[in-house]
């Protein structure tokens, strides 16, 4: 899933979710490789209650486009207007 995979994950209704591992919900939110953060810096978020998560035994599944409104709702800076 590269390339064009994160526009159709986007683009897709919200009533069915996409879950999938945490390194692909990584290079699909954060495409392009050299401004994306490390895999220890994503679990770190993910550690600290910043992105949403669903845990099945072991197994860590997260949601692309949840995981894009939780980094926008916690990181986005607004303009002092």
């Amino acid at each position: 899933m590269r390339g064009g995979a994160l526009s159709v994950v986007m683009n897709a209704s919200n009533t069915e979710k996409q879950l999938v591992g945490m390194r692909t919900c990584l290079e699909l939110v954060f495409p392009d490789e050299s401004t994306r953060p490390c895999f220890r810096v994503f679990n770190d978020w993910k550690a600290k209650g910043y992105l949403p998560f669903h845990k099945v035994g072991r197994r860590v599944f997260m949601d692309p486009v949840q995981v894009r409104a939780a980094l926008d709702k916690q990181f986005e800076i607004k303009p002092i207007n």
